[in-house]
């Protein structure tokens, strides 16, 4: 187990928040670049970059949209930052707008991206949040009341060392665990080396070791009994269950890097909570997406503080 210096770590949590204000403008300035969200009808809508900087300042402090004007406006006073303040309508209308998603991918790529030297292994995991709503569903079906609450599913890949989330993917519907696998193992090519990728029992399959392998790493899923080693088209499914049947110890050592996708959820769940508060399946999963950005900033803190590393590219 690593040892942390305390002093350190103290120093990264005291000064969050300015890390946070002065990195976010400067990423969300390069994730913008000059696009607008008008489509050459009706009323020009607010910037981009106005709506991405009042929405993450939003979600940092968790306030609803309301009493969140006064703290943006604070927050751009004491930090002089060059931004227009929207009103609480406009973000709500944006929040339910998914022309900004691609936007967010881009701000967790940008604060993923400093720490591209240093991240080497890697874990995907699936965690719930939860929210305000309640299905119907199942008291029609059943003729009988209950209020259980809806989830929203959110299936992260994060860095083993400082756990910044390096692919997301958030769905207010279940399934689909190993075709966003995948599609997150090919955000990774684009900007990692990869060692070795972890998951539990849930990504256990050939396509998905195949998948790991391409890009240079080494799958190490919770294995099953009664597994055959039959390739089936995929060589990396019968190399990894010969490595765990000869070296026992080595690949449960590797296997258990996963345990640091668990330390991330926890850790963004302290921070920032595990509830969602929009109605709306679109809102719900912008939300959500926008306190994983904030989330990454965070760990920018502690990568600057600890580890003194700075992002140089943007």
């Amino acid at each position: 187990m690593k040892c942390r210096s305390e002093s350190k770590y103290n120093l990264s949590q005291e000064n969050e928040i300015f890390i946070f204000c002065e990195y976010l403008p400067r990423v969300t300035f390069f994730v913008c670049k000059n696009d607008s969200l008008w489509r050459g009808i009706g009323a020009p809508p607010a910037r981009l970059y106005d709506v991405l900087m009042n929405l993450s300042i939003k979600q940092y402090f968790g306030k609803s949209l309301r009493r969140s004007i006064g703290i943006i406006k604070t927050v751009k006073i004491a930090f002089k930052l060059k931004f227009n303040t929207l009103s609480f309508k406009t973000l709500d209308n944006y929040l339910n707008n998914s022309s900004i998603k691609k936007y967010l991918n881009e701000i967790i790529r940008y604060t993923s991206n400093p720490l591209r030297f240093l991240e080497k292994n890697f874990a995907t995991n699936k965690t719930g949040e939860r929210t305000k709503t309640y299905s119907s569903w199942y008291s029609i079906r059943c003729n009988k009341e209950t209020r259980k609450r809806d989830h929203i599913n959110v299936h992260i890949t994060t860095g083993c060392e400082l756990h910044p989330v390096v692919a997301i993917n958030i769905l207010t519907e279940k399934g689909k665990d190993n075709l966003i696998f995948r599609e997150h193992m090919k955000k990774l090519e684009k900007d990692f080396k990869v060692n070795i990728v972890s998951g539990d029992g849930t990504y256990l399959s050939r396509e998905n070791c195949t998948a790991v392998e391409s890009i240079g790493g080494k799958p190490r899923f919770h294995l099953k009994k009664g597994l055959t080693k039959k390739p089936k088209g995929h060589l990396a499914w019968k190399t990894m269950l010969k490595y765990a049947e000869k070296n026992p110890e080595e690949y449960e050592k590797e296997y258990h890097t996963r345990s640091n996708v668990e330390s991330t959820n926890h850790a963004k769940k302290s921070k920032f909570g595990d509830t969602v508060h929009c109605k709306k399946d679109t809102a719900k999963e912008q939300e959500s997406h926008i306190t994983w950005c904030c989330y990454n900033f965070t760990v920018l803190s502690r990568a600057y503080h600890e580890l003194e590393i700075e992002p140089t590219e943007w």
